[in-house]
């Protein structure tokens, strides 16, 4: 099977472009054990006592032909951009030929080396404890088995390319399986092509809902695993719509199927994006009513924006991937960014919301951008680019020292998208970036691009590169200018806070189990944070007033901005006073408003963007 890596680059010159953008997205690792490698790979999964949390691989390994074999795990899964230590839950690590042990040893946090001189076959048994239900990770219990590969199979080092056979011997009580991985005929025994599929395949073992509808002629599942208060009928006929206006915007669906894994829990949300499916975790009893059924629409039109935007049109840093450190990119903001604004967007195309609601999104975006210090400190490429010790790891200063490429990367595309349609006279927009990167980089090239060739991609569309723009908002931490662009569709904001003269402190607290009033986060933009209050601060007095979690706001909301206020705290045990001089509140709060002496122009832009009438 090693053979794909030297023969891919006959098949890239020879295929169709589509065909071998398919080809590339799957082949994407770049290692071989040996050109003429014949490893044999198997991995069969069992589940003899569930409610531990174990599932127990054995893992089956033919055609053997060197002295050692070096077998190790992902520490990460594509997607969820965290060192995530997967070897940290293997347990009881064994290695054995014709029944006889086989000396092996761990010579790293994930690598388990073994000697396999004069041996052919070889079976490897290791357990795995799953209990974090989440969806980059894994999870057993009595009522299920969720699995993501990257934190159940271990891999041959260099063998990325190899293929392998998952056979599943299921409790009997479960009945059903959910997966991207195709069958060999039989429900139980999937294939994968080579670990990057593998990896990218998520499983979901149990009692779940199957349902199967058809969007673009392509069969699609979706599976729900837990009772919850959603209309599974409703559901499907939602998701039509969805994957209609969203493969109409790229112009063809790159997929043979797809699997929606949605698992109900009590309050936990999130979701990850795979090549042919994706995985959703949501709170079971917020799909009623309608304003938070809206929020879960929201996830699955991003999840599967994300099957061109991710999966196909990538960063050149994410794939190949190297599944044993992190994978640096100063392209976040594009990959979950941009799709952080077609998930919301797109809902406002399909008819799901309206046009008010839809400025309500936007003025949440706007208003994250403008009132988290970390604006001023933190680039959205330096956000992209410390993922993975930021993002993931965020503390209580993280609000004044970095910014969200999520949010913030949602609110630049909304400028950028009217800057584009402002610049070409409504003739293009950030349709058109994201339809060249699929057909460009995927489907002619069949690979990731660069910094330098996102600014191109904007030249070729648009005519000018809008180096003012990436300069100060991509690469610099200028405030956004949401005027300028929003005039473009004859919009513009007004800040409902600006005649605010209410006091503001600047700290969030919280009541301890014991009553006590504790600082949990201080605003580098407020008094508190200027007069050297702390995190972990126990408020005791204001003024000389005992306070408690019920009438601390009252104190301060009965002072004006200038005004100096005495707290005592006590920090580790020790009281202190401190003296903070009031100011106004400087957040905004923003509201999108008509401009009533909008150009033609101006008016031909908002239709084309939203589709009605100014």
């Amino acid at each position: 099977m090693k053979q794909i890596c030297i023969v891919l680059t006959f098949i890239l010159i020879t295929i169709s472009s589509n065909m071998m953008a398919k080809e590339v997205q799957q082949i994407n690792s770049t290692e071989t054990l040996t050109e003429e490698s014949d490893l044999k790979i198997n991995y069969n999964l069992t589940f003899p006592a569930p409610h531990t949390h174990y599932v127990e691989v054995e893992m089956t390994i033919d055609n053997i032909d060197q002295d050692v074999l070096d077998l190790k795990m992902a520490v990460w899964t594509p997607g969820s951009y965290l060192i995530r230590e997967f070897p940290k839950n293997i347990d009881s690590f064994e290695a054995a030929s014709s029944g006889k042990d086989v000396a092996h040893k761990k010579i790293s946090k994930n690598t388990w080396q073994i000697n396999t001189k004069g041996i052919n076959s070889l079976t490897v048994n290791y357990n795995v404890y799953c209990f974090e239900l989440s969806v980059r990770t894994s999870f057993i219990d009595d009522d299920k088995a969720y699995m993501n590969g990257t934190s159940i199979f271990m891999f041959p080092d260099k063998g990325l390319a190899l293929p392998s056979t998952v056979t599943i011997e299921p409790k009997p009580e479960w009945k059903q399986i959910s997966t991207s991985l195709k069958t060999d005929g039989n429900k139980w025994t999937r294939t994968a092509p080579n670990y990057d599929i593998l990896f990218d395949s998520p499983i979901l073992i149990g009692n779940q809902q199957i349902f199967e509808f058809t969007a673009q002629g392509i069969p699609h599942y979706l599976a729900i695993d837990g009772i919850g208060n959603y209309d599974a009928e409703q559901m499907q006929k939602d998701f039509v719509k969805i994957i209609d206006i969203e493969t109409e915007l790229f112009g063809d669906n790159p997929c043979d199927d797809y699997t929606f894994i949605v698992l109900s829990t009590e309050k936990s949300y999130g979701g990850l994006e795979h090549l042919n499916s994706s995985s959703m975790i949501y709170p079971r009893w917020n799909f009623q009513p309608y304003s938070n059924y809206v929020r879960f629409l929201s996830l699955i039109a991003h999840e599967y924006f994300h099957l061109w935007n991710v999966k196909r049109i990538r960063p050149a840093a994410l794939g190949p991937f190297d599944y044993e450190s992190e994978n640096y990119t100063n392209l976040l903001w594009v990959a979950e960014g941009f799709t952080s604004y077609y998930d919301e967007y797109l809902l406002q195309r399909a008819g799901f919301i309206d046009s008010k609601e839809y400025f309500k999104m936007i003025e949440s975006v706007f208003n994250y951008c403008e009132n988290t210090p970390g604006r001023k400190v933190q680039s959205l490429a330096d956000a992209s680019f410390d993922a993975w010790i930021k993002y993931y790891r965020k503390n209580e200063n993280s609000d004044n020292c970095c910014v969200s490429y999520y949010q913030k990367g949602a609110g630049v595309a909304v400028l950028l998208d009217l800057a584009i349609r402002n610049e070409t006279n409504g003739e293009k927009s950030l349709d058109d970036v994201m339809r060249y990167m699929y057909e460009k980089f995927y489907k002619q090239e069949g690979r990731g691009f660069t910094d330098e060739e996102m600014q191109e991609t904007i030249l070729e569309v648009v005519g000018t590169p809008c180096t003012e723009f990436f300069t100060n908002y991509i690469h610099g931490t200028d405030d956004l200018d949401y005027n300028k662009y929003l005039g473009y569709a004859g919009l513009k904001l007004e800040d409902k806070n600006l005649d605010n003269k209410n006091t503001y402190l600047g700290v969030n607290t919280k009541a301890n189990d014991d009553g006590q009033l504790i600082i949990t986060s201080v605003d580098s933009e407020g008094a508190a944070y200027e007069a050297g209050l702390n995190v972990d601060d126990e408020i005791i007095a204001v003024n000389g007033f005992r306070i408690n979690s019920g009438n601390f706001g009252k104190f301060i909301k009965m002072n004006k901005p200038g005004d100096e206020v005495e707290f005592m705290v006590s920090r580790a045990g020790l009281v202190r006073k401190f003296t903070a001089k009031l100011i106004s509140n400087p957040k905004s709060n923003f509201q999108i408003v008509k401009n009533d002496k909008a150009t033609k122009k101006q008016k031909d832009i908002y239709k084309d963007w939203l589709n009605e009438d100014f």
